[in-house]
């Protein structure tokens, strides 16, 4: 494969089309962002931990035992808004998808809102492929972690010298995890596009889409590394991003802050915060759409060999 030309192929795409970098953004809803770090404090005792979870979680019972009616109305009001976010992404996701292989197979000028509008047709089935490809990753995971969990329980009751074998077994186990994940990871990225390219059902896309990886594993595999430093890339490129944009924002705001007070950042701070999330949202939906475009055209070229 002309890999080479393949990146430059996706680079010319989402510098032509700014409907993919839409389409981008709204697929990113249901993919996750950025982590949450974890911190603690040193001076608390793991007891005093405990204790202020434990009181938390009887507050939290107490309350719902006392407002069912509030608390239902609240989980089923995050259902309802995570199920609208899911079906934004999947039909976005869907959607460029959809624009590329037109645009490969018909020369077809990618367009937002036929795009996103076909992309519907596929969320159900993109619903059912991931819960299938999900729920084979746990059945691996947990079935790998019943063999760990096994072997951690024989060094315990037997002997300590059987670290000696299970320390390797183990590290063979996790990699064994990790190596079945992106291997499944592959086939859900071409069952995605035999669904919405070739318009299978779930199991047929599952299954052509499995083929594929098993036929032309070497190239999968290339492909998955480019996109790893590619990735590591655009993160570093985006936090840096992230990092300039703020610290100058927060000096600004400092500077107003002396000059006009706390009023006057408030003033400055809602706009200049939307702008800088937007700004965040705009290059995470154009890195989105990129490698979205970058597998869409490894499967085009991969099913046609």
């Amino acid at each position: 494969m002309k890999w080479a030309e393949i990146l430059r192929k996706t680079f010319g795409y989402i510098k032509k089309y700014r409907a993919l970098w839409y389409l981008g953004i709204l697929a990113a809803l249901a993919e996750g962002g950025g982590g949450v770090g974890n911190y603690y404090n040193s001076s608390s005792s793991f007891s005093n931990t405990s204790n202020t979870m434990q009181s938390s979680m009887n507050k939290l019972a107490d309350w719902v035992s006392g407002n069912r009616a509030e608390f239902t109305v609240i989980v089923l009001a995050i259902f309802i808004i995570s199920l609208i976010l899911l079906f934004v992404s999947y039909s976005a996701k869907a959607g460029l998808i959809y624009s590329i292989g037109k645009a490969e197979s018909e020369d077809e000028k990618p367009e937002f809102h036929s795009a996103f509008h076909t992309g519907q047709n596929y969320f159900w089935r993109f619903v059912g492929l991931t819960l299938l490809v999900a729920l084979m990753i746990f059945a691996i995971v947990f079935v790998l972690a019943g063999l760990v969990a096994t072997l951690i329980i024989l060094v315990a009751s037997v002997s300590l010298w059987f670290l000696i074998i299970v320390i390797p077994v183990g590290l063979l186990l996790i990699l064994g995890i990790i190596v079945m994940a992106a291997y499944l990871s592959w086939i859900l990225q071409f069952g995605y596009r035999e669904i919405v390219i070739k318009n299978k059902k779930i199991i047929a896309a599952f299954s052509a889409a499995r083929e594929l990886v098993h036929h032309h594993f070497a190239n999968v595999i290339l492909a998955w590394l480019i996109q790893a430093a590619l990735s590591l890339a655009a993160g570093i490129g985006l936090a840096l991003i992230a990092l300039i944009v703020g610290g100058v924002l927060f000096a600004i705001g400092v500077g107003i802050y002396f000059a006009g007070g706390f009023a006057a950042v408030i003033a400055f701070g809602a706009p200049a915060a939307l702008a800088y999330i937007a700004l965040i949202l705009l290059i995470s939906g154009i890195i989105n759409a990129y490698f979205s475009t970058y597998w869409t055209l490894i499967y085009n070229k991969l099913a046609n060999q």
